[in-house]
C-alpha cells in the first residue's frame, strides 16, 4: 500500500512542472537513496527517463524519497539497482516515484503529461527485467546480425527468442508511448544494453522475412508483435499529426494495464490533438462514464460521422444496462472482434442518400466543443440542422435517421474454437441451409458464390489484391483437403480467412434471401439497417420503445449501394438507440 502524503515528500505542482528523482551513487544491493526536484517541463534539464513493468506489489521493497521510506514494486527496486552508477548522481522520471500515487488529483495532472515527460528526456531505459544466460545470448545475437539476411531461420535460439519477447514489458499497453515517443529508447536485460530500435527492425525481420513456415513462432506471446511490425508506420503517422484513438484501441486491444481508465490514458501521448483536448485525464471519475463519452465523441467524428459504429456493441453477451450498447466495453474479454467491415465502399455515404433523396443531407452532428466548456447534449436538432446524429443530455440514448432493409430470419453461430474438421463440417451444414433459403440470388451457382463470399468476406484476392480464384473454387478446394505444395496456397489461405471473419461471429440468413456474417449475439428477428451518413449495414434489435445495437454486419451484395434501388422511396425512420 502506497502511502506518500503531501508535505513530507511531495510539494503540490504547478500546471506544467513535474518532479525527477535524483539517484545517489550506491553498489547493487545497498538501499536507494533519492531525493525529488521540481522542474518545469516547458523548460526542463537534462533527465532520462525509465520504461518498465511494475510487476506484483506483494513483495514490496522500499526506496528513501526526501529521508522518508517509499514503497516501491520489486521490480522496480531491481530495476533502480542496475540503473544506479556507482560514483555519480542519475537523475531520472520514474512513475511510482515521481508521481504521489495516493493523491487522484496529482496521478491525473501528471499523466495527462506523460506524451511529453517522453518526448523530452534525453534517454529512455526500457527495462525488460534481469536476464538468464539465454536471455544474453539473444541480445548479443540480435546485435551481432549486421543485417537480417545474416540470420538464418536454423540458427535462431527459437525457445530463448519466445521466452525474450514474451517478457511481461512486450504485453504492456503504456510502453507504446514511451517507447515510439522516446528521443533515445535503450533496452537494458540484465547487465546488457542494446539500442531498442535496433531490436525492433531485428525482431520484424525475423518475423516477416526469415521464418518461412515457422513464421511467427518466436513471438508467439508476445502481444506487442503487431505494433512492432507497424513501428516504422507508427511513427510516421506521429510525425504527421498523432494517431487518432479509433484507430489505436482496436490495434492495442491485446496489450495490458491494470486499470481499465488506463486503455484510453496510456494511448493520449500518441493521439492527434483533437483527441488529446476532449479527454481530459480524471482518475476520479467512473470508467463507464469515460467509456461512454469517449464512444459518443468517437462516433460524432467530423470526417465520418457514424464510422466508429463499426467498433461498437456487445452482441456476444447481453449488456448489464450500466452502458448504452451504441458503446464499446474495453473491459470486456479482448477475444469480442472490433469490426467486420475493414474498409470503406468506393461511392460515399453521402452521395447514396442523395441519391435516394432528393434533398441532400447535410454531414452534421451533435458535438462535443473540446475547445470550450462542454455543453449538454440534446435530442433537440443542433443549429447546423444536423440529423445525422444526436444524443440525449445523459449520454443514454443515440438518435440516427435510416432504413430498414432486412430481417434476420435465421443466425447459426460460427465455431468458437476447433480443429479444422469441425470447422468444415459446419461450414457444409450452414452451406446446405443457405443454399436452401437463398431465395434473392435465381441461379444455385450464384446462391453458392455469394454464400462463399460471405465466408471469407469477400473476394478471394491475395495481399497484391490479386484475384487469386473464386470464393466458390477457393472453398471447394479447401473442403476437399486437396494437397498444395505451397503453404501459403489457396486451401490453407482460405482457411485462416473463414477463421478470422468468422470466429466469434454468427453466419445469417436474412428474410429477403441473404446470407451475411454477423456478431455473435445476432438472433432471428434482428434488424438489417442503414443509417443516414454512414456506408454499411448495421443489426440492430427491438425493445419495447426503443432499439439495441448489436454490431456490424456482411453482406456481400448490399455492401456498395446495390441496396440503392431496392430502397429508393422507403421510409427514412428515427431510431433511437439504447
Amino acid at each position: 500500500m502506497y502511502v506518500q502524503t503531501y508535505g513530507r515528500v511531495y510539494q503540490r505542482l504547478g500546471e506544467k512542472q513535474i518532479r525527477l528523482i535524483r539517484l545517489e551513487p550506491g553498489t547493487f544491493g545497498q538501499p536507494l537513496i533519492c531525493s525529488l526536484d521540481t522542474i518545469d517541463l516547458n523548460n526542463p534539464p537534462s533527465y532520462e527517463a525509465l520504461s518498465y513493468v511494475w510487476g506484483s506489489e506483494e513483495k514490496g521493497k522500499t526506496a528513501q524519497v526526501n529521508e522518508e521510506d517509499i514503497n516501491i514494486t520489486e521490480n522496480l527496486h531491481v530495476a533502480l539497482n542496475y540503473l544506479r552508477s556507482e560514483s555519480e548522481t542519475v537523475t531520472l522520471w520514474v512513475d511510482a516515484l515521481c508521481i504521489c500515487q495516493d493523491e487522484t488529483s496529482d496521478k491525473s495532472n501528471q499523466v495527462r503529461m506523460m506524451g511529453d515527460i517522453f518526448r523530452k528526456a534525453t534517454r529512455t531505459w526500457i527495462w525488460l527485467g534481469e536476464a538468464s544466460d539465454e536471455d544474453e545470448a539473444v541480445v548479443d545475437y540480435l546485435c551481432n546480425a549486421s543485417s537480417a539476411t545474416d540470420i538464418k531461420p536454423k540458427d535462431l535460439p527459437m525457445p530463448a527468442l519466445q521466452y525474450f519477447f514474451g517478457r511481461p514489458w512486450f504485453r504492456r499497453l503504456w510502453i507504446l508511448q514511451e517507447a515510439l515517443l522516446s528521443r533515445q529508447p535503450v533496452a537494458q536485460c540484465g547487465n546488457k544494453t542494446t539500442d531498442f530500435t535496433r531490436i525492433v527492425k531485428l525482431s520484424t525481420d525475423l518475423i516477416f522475412d526469415n521464418l518461412g513456415n515457422n513464421r511467427g513462432d518466436a513471438f508467439a506471446q508476445c502481444k506487442l508483435k503487431r505494433c512492432l511490425h507497424e513501428w516504422d508506420a507508427l511513427k510516421g503517422v506521429l510525425a504527421a499529426g498523432g494517431w487518432p484513438l479509433l484507430h489505436a484501441m482496436p490495434m492495442t486491444e491485446t496489450l495490458e494495464c491494470t486499470k481499465f481508465e488506463d486503455r484510453v490514458y496510456a494511448l493520449l501521448g500518441l493521439a492527434t490533438d483533437a483527441d488529446r483536448k476532449f479527454v481530459q485525464v480524471d482518475y476520479s471519475r467512473p470508467f463507464e462514464e469515460i467509456q461512454t463519452e469517449l464512444c459518443a465523441y468517437l462516433i460524432c467524428s467530423p470526417e465520418s460521422p457514424l464510422h466508429a459504429l463499426h467498433y461498437m456493441g456487445a452482441a456476444s453477451a447481453e449488456r448489464d444496462g450500466v452502458m448504452p450498447s451504441w458503446t464499446r466495453d474495453w473491459t470486456a474479454p479482448r477475444g469480442e472482434k472490433w469490426s467486420l467491415i475493414r474498409k470503406a465502399a468506393n461511392v460515399p455515404a453521402q452521395e447514396r442518400w442523395h441519391m435516394l433523396y432528393t434533398t441532400p443531407a447535410t454531414l452534421g452532428y451533435e458535438w462535443l466543443n473540446a475547445e470550450a466548456e462542454r455543453v449538454p447534449w440534446t435530442m433537440e436538432p443542433t443549429a447546423l440542422g444536423s440529423d445525422v446524429v444526436r444524443f440525449s443530455t445523459d449520454l443514454k440514448t443515440l438518435a440516427s435517421k435510416g432504413i430498414q432493409v432486412d430481417e434476420v430470419q435465421s443466425a447459426h453461430p460460427a465455431p468458437l474454437q476447433g480443429a479444422e474438421a469441425a470447422w468444415k463440417s459446419t461450414c457444409e451444414e450452414w452451406k446446405e441451409k443457405a443454399l436452401e433459403n437463398m431465395k434473392a440470388y435465381p441461379s444455385s451457382e450464384e446462391r453458392f458464390e455469394a454464400f462463399c463470399k460471405t465466408l471469407c468476406r469477400g473476394d478471394y484476392r491475395d495481399r497484391d489484391g490479386v484475384l487469386r480464384a473464386t470464393c466458390g473454387d477457393a472453398y471447394q478446394t479447401w473442403i476437399s483437403g486437396q494437397d498444395h505444395s505451397s503453404s501459403d496456397g489457396p486451401r490453407d489461405d482460405f482457411s485462416f480467412r473463414v477463421k478470422a471473419v468468422g470466429m466469434e461471429r454468427s453466419w445469417v440468413i436474412t428474410g429477403r434471401g441473404y446470407a451475411a456474417i454477423a456478431p455473435g449475439g445476432t438472433k432471428e428477428g434482428d434488424l438489417i439497417c442503414f443509417f443516414k451518413g454512414n456506408l454499411d449495414p448495421f443489426v440492430l434489435r427491438r425493445r419495447e420503445t426503443t432499439f439495441a445495437f448489436i454490431g456490424d454486419t456482411f453482406i456481400p451484395d448490399l455492401m456498395n449501394g446495390e441496396w440503392i434501388q431496392e430502397a429508393k422511396g422507403a421510409d427514412v425512420k428515427e431510431f433511437r438507440i439504447q
